[in-house]
């Protein structure tokens, strides 16, 4: 960036009339010092702007405390002056020095490097790959492929990658990055473990998790063990790594060693960088998204209004990471059972991601299914089916057949089939999900459970029951081991496998069941949840059996009412639970 530019840049994100010649004299030894990088710039304008600090004594502030500044909240957050400004101001540098310097000139391709930079963090990723593919190339022309700086260029181009969900791309880039920077810094150098830690992230993007887990231990021992000796765990570069390291454990399905990180993760980053800085709100998505996973639906609830609260104000209604929020706190609601809120922030995320991403993303992919999962509380189980058949055709052309999340559709429309009553077609799928499952994941990972789950619920649809069986106490005591008693996924198997002894006629170990589902039930979901109101029906199903027909009336009675007040008359529980109360 041009010396008036600078000026201009850090008079604005200072909130100082840029007319002031005391100010502008001051201006020009602060750009000078910071090289006039313009995101270095507008940091520091950010922190004068906030009152920490005068135009005129920020420069024996930045020398004498470096560090602190570096770490501020206010010097890293984004300043008041208006990124969509930064972004015109930059495009403005570009321009002058393409025509005054030429295309080659390097600091042309900085100023290329850094509106890729600032279009990054707009959410603007399509743009900033345009120009990043020009930075790589020409950094690789001019300075070979081994300079700093093509590394650098390369690393960006991946990160941009990862954020356009072109997994493979990324993946290649980072392995050669990690090389370089291995062969050129040498191991224990920041930008080897940077590189690492990124190639890590992609690594768990493409369901690598094991390889994810080796690499993100291994980036947090060195943060631990480099920065450590200065900053102890403070360093927002050993933060970041930690709190990859319990991304890495949600995918591996261990939440609570995830949750255990994430708070130490989110109380560093409040007290380190405050409450409104970006990591600290990341860390707060982070640890709610683990909540949802463990089933504490409120405080997962309660994280990510906030979070959805700061991203709307901070980076604007329109922005990936706003979105994601948006997505995060429709799947908790669906958790809940507050299935239209869950359906309407849905469909804002889909159409959003459409928009923007692109319908080949997988954010998009994502968006499709989690609508998809919520039509199917909702009983719209066509409009689910067609959706769950994109998401399945798209997982399987982007991402292969052996990959988890593809893995993860094809259980889903399995799902969907069981509620359209394709109970063979439910099967094939479901068998080939769990095979799948065991063979990638392993037998204790929550997602082969899931799988076990749902093939022992379609065996009960095909009147398989001692198959059913057999898989439902597996999913029972895995369950109970794994996430303890509580859980409401414990809770579903125990239902599920009373409704089994029912099925079996055994009615006294499903009536001890049901009793033990509905009061776990109502006290942990609420008395008008769906599911509590699944299990209210099915202890009125058992009481029928067993002759308890005045137990079974007022229960079912309760059931009808619930249904017609949540879920509509037109809903097929709705219609079910009337079905059964005339049948009593």
């Amino acid at each position: 960036m041009e010396e008036n530019d600078a000026i201009e840049l850090l008079l604005k994100a200072s909130c100082l009339d840029p007319s002031s010649m005391e100010f502008q004299a001051e201006a020009s030894k602060i750009v000078k010092e910071l090289i006039c990088f313009p995101l270095a710039i507008d940091q520091a304008g950010a922190f004068i702007a906030s009152g920490a600090s005068t135009i005129g004594d920020y420069l024996a502030k930045y020398s004498e405390f470096r560090k602190v500044l570096l770490s501020h909240s206010e010097f890293t957050g984004a300043s008041k002056y208006n990124r969509s400004e930064a972004e015109t101001l930059q495009i403005k540098v570009l321009d002058r020095r393409n025509r005054s310097l030429g295309v080659e000139h390097p600091d042309t391709i900085d100023a290329m490097g850094n509106l890729a930079k600032t279009y990054g963090s707009l959410g603007k990723y399509r743009e900033a790959e345009k120009l990043e593919i020009q930075v790589l190339d020409a950094r690789n022309r001019i300075l070979g492929v081994a300079h700093p700086d093509t590394i650098r260029a390369m690393a960006n181009l991946a990160a941009t990658y990862q954020y356009l969900g072109k997994y493979t791309e990324a993946e290649k880039l980072e392995i050669q990055v990690l090389d370089e920077s291995n062969s050129i810094f040498g191991t224990e150098h920041l930008d080897t473990i940077h590189a690492m830690g990124n190639l890590a992230e992609t690594f768990g993007s493409l369901g690598k998790y094991e390889e994810a887990e080796k690499l993100a231990i291994k980036v947090l021992d060195a943060r631990n063990r480099i920065l450590g000796r200065i900053f102890g765990i403070e360093h927002p570069d050993t933060m970041r790594a930690m709190a990859n390291m319990a991304v890495t454990y949600q995918y591996l399905g261990r939440y609570m060693e995830a949750e255990k990180l994430e708070i130490l993760v989110l109380d560093e980053s409040n007290r380190i960088l405050g409450v409104e800085h970006p990591d600290t709100i990341h860390a707060m998505g982070n640890l709610a998204v683990t909540y949802d996973h463990l089933g504490k639906y409120d405080e997962a609830e309660r994280l990510e209004i906030q979070v959805l609260d700061a991203r709307n104000r901070i980076l604007g209604v329109e922005h990936p990471d706003t979105i994601r929020a948006m997505a995060n706190l429709g799947v908790t609601y669906h958790s809940q059972g507050k299935y239209t809120e869950a359906e309407k922030l849905a469909i804002q995320v889909l159409d959003a991601r459409n928009r923007i991403l692109g319908v080949e993303h997988p954010g998009t992919i994502r968006a499709m299914s989690n609508l998809a999962a919520t039509y199917q509380y909702l009983g719209k189980y066509t409009e689910a089916e067609k959706l769950e058949i994109q998401v399945l055709d798209a997982r399987n052309g982007i991402l292969g057949l052996e990959h988890p999340d593809t893995i993860r559709a094809m259980a889903s429309l399995a799902a969907t089939y069981q509620h359209l009553g394709k109970f063979t077609e439910a099967e094939k799928l479901e068998i080939q999900v769990l095979d799948e499952s065991n063979s990638i994941f392993g037998t204790e990972h929550l997602d082969t459970i899931h799988a076990m789950e749902n093939l022992a619920k379609t065996y009960g649809s095909l009147s398989k029951y001692e198959e059913a069986e057999k898989l439902e106490i597996q999913v029972l005591d895995a369950r109970n081991s794994i996430l303890g008693v509580v859980h409401p996924d414990t809770i579903d198997a125990m239902a599920n496998l009373g409704a089994t002894y029912h099925s079996l006629g055994k009615y006294t170990e499903a009536e001890k069941l049901a009793i033990q589902v509905l009061d776990a039930r109502s006290k942990i979901l609420g008395a008008e949840h769906p599911d509590t109101i699944r299990a209210m029906e099915n202890l009125a199903a058992t009481y029928q059996y067993l002759g308890k027909y005045t137990e079974a009336e007022k229960l079912e009675i309760q059931v009808l009412d619930e249904s017609s007040r949540i879920l509509g008359a037109e809903h097929p529980d709705t219609i079910k639970a009337m079905a059964n109360l005339a049948m009593t």
